[in-house]
């Protein structure tokens, strides 16, 4: 910078001065910011001339007003918070290089006015520490706002990219491979689709899921539809799966599914479908976890609906046109037995009734069935109609389980 002159009259004539030289104090500034605390984020992001002309208008702005005393013009400001948002330059290093030019403006204006300083220049200090403070605040807001511009984004591209492999698009191998590449998730090991359920609009059922997935080194995508979120997980390890598995238990507030897993891109698609009939392995209104395959008896409903309630209405056709409330306890009974291993004594003790009660109401089931509950193919068909109510029900359109649809009219009516 030139030397200082010996005397100058007024804080506007100060900045009018550096204003004649603003072209040495942007070099001076750049440098700063080249050797500070955050020059690689600042050097590697941007270009030289990125970052020159950035530091040369906010300088400037902050001079005029300096010399004006007016406010307002906060335009440089929001233009570097949105160019350092959209480069990736932290929030941290947008902020310490404002600092920086409030200490290298600072130091050429108490040059500039003299060994002798006048003793308005402490005024000057506060006028001009206010101004970084207005275009801190200014960038700092423009790089919130395009930081989450940005986000969402990322976000829409990711949601169009993980689409795109479970809809099957594109042909070749190579593309899918492509995708995953894009979405940074790894092009070989094991893959699992997971959806859940979305019980309420605007609510995930899964919530923060990728982050915690990450704590445990599983890596994952996911988007999140009008009645589902649906998820790609990369399992880097023989144990990941359990571990992916636990994470989704733990934070599962609707039902959820996970495919078989897989190990090229291209069985995306599919892995969706048997996501999605897992999640029907559980009954409507249920929160759990279920993986495709590990319910037989509830996969095989949820393949063929009609046939379930078909198998529903044949098989419990007497039952349910008995008084509600005695239907529901004969069902409820009936499932209790299956849930206690067909132990009549764990199955009364379970629901504090006498044994002789559960023998009861057994015996009545078998009557109004035709079916022995001691007969291993005739409990089949008991436990498959079972299952079949309490999934699909036994009407088409019934949404949740027939048994527990009776259970709230009893309750209702208590």
């Amino acid at each position: 910078m030139t030397d200082a002159p010996p005397h100058v009259a007024s804080s506007a004539e100060l900045a009018r001065g550096l204003l004649s030289r603003i072209d040495e104090l942007t070099d001076d500034l750049v440098e700063r910011i080249r050797t500070g605390d955050h020059a690689y984020a600042e050097t590697t992001a941007l270009t030289e001339e990125q970052l020159r002309v950035s530091v040369f208008e906010n300088v400037d702005a902050i001079l005029h007003q300096l010399a004006t005393g007016s406010r307002g013009r906060l335009d440089a400001a929001s233009n570097a918070g949105r160019l350092k948002a959209a480069q990736g330059v932290p929030l941290a290093a947008l902020l310490h290089a404002y600092r920086l030019a409030g200490r290298a403006i600072w130091d050429q204006l108490v040059l500039d006015a003299g060994p002798e300083p006048p003793e308005w220049l402490p005024r000057v200090a506060s006028d001009l520490w206010t101004f970084i403070d207005e275009f801190s605040s200014a960038a700092a807001e423009a790089y919130g706002l395009a930081s989450a511009e940005r986000a969402g984004r990322d976000a829409q591209s990711r949601a169009l990219l993980l689409n795109s492999l479970l809809s099957g698009e594109g042909s070749s191998a190579a593309r899918h491979v492509d995708v995953l590449r894009l979405l940074r998730l790894p092009d070989t090991g094991a893959f699992v689709v997971a959806v859940a359920e979305v019980s309420a609009p605007g609510v995930e059922p899964l919530a923060r899921v990728e982050e915690r997935l990450r704590r445990h080194a599983v890596h994952s995508v996911w988007l999140v539809e009008l009645d589902a979120q649906v998820g790609l997980l990369s399992l880097g390890s023989a144990k990941s799966y359990e571990i992916a598995r636990q994470v989704l238990v733990d934070l599962a507030a609707a039902r959820v599914g996970v495919s078989r897993q897989f190990a090229t891109p291209d069985g995306a698609r599919a892995a969706l479908r048997e996501a999605k009939l897992a999640i029907r392995c559980s009954a409507p209104g249920s929160v759990e976890v279920n993986s495709y395959g590990e319910s037989p008896v509830p996969l095989l409903v949820a393949h063929s609906p009609e046939a379930g309630r078909l198998i529903a209405r044949s098989v419990f056709g007497a039952v349910l046109e008995l008084q509600d409330d005695e239907a529901a306890s004969l069902l409820e009974t009936l499932s209790t037995w299956f849930e206690c291993g067909g132990s009549a004594t764990d199955a009364a003790r379970r629901l504090h009734f006498h044994r002789n009660t559960i023998h009861y109401r057994l015996r009545r089931i078998e009557q109004l069935t035709g079916r022995n509950c001691a007969d291993p193919k005739a409990a089949a068909e008991l436990y498959c109609a079972l299952a079949a109510m309490q999934l699909v029900g036994e009407r088409s359109g019934e949404s949740g389980s027939a048994v527990r649809n009776l259970d709230r009219k009893l309750s209702a009516g208590a």
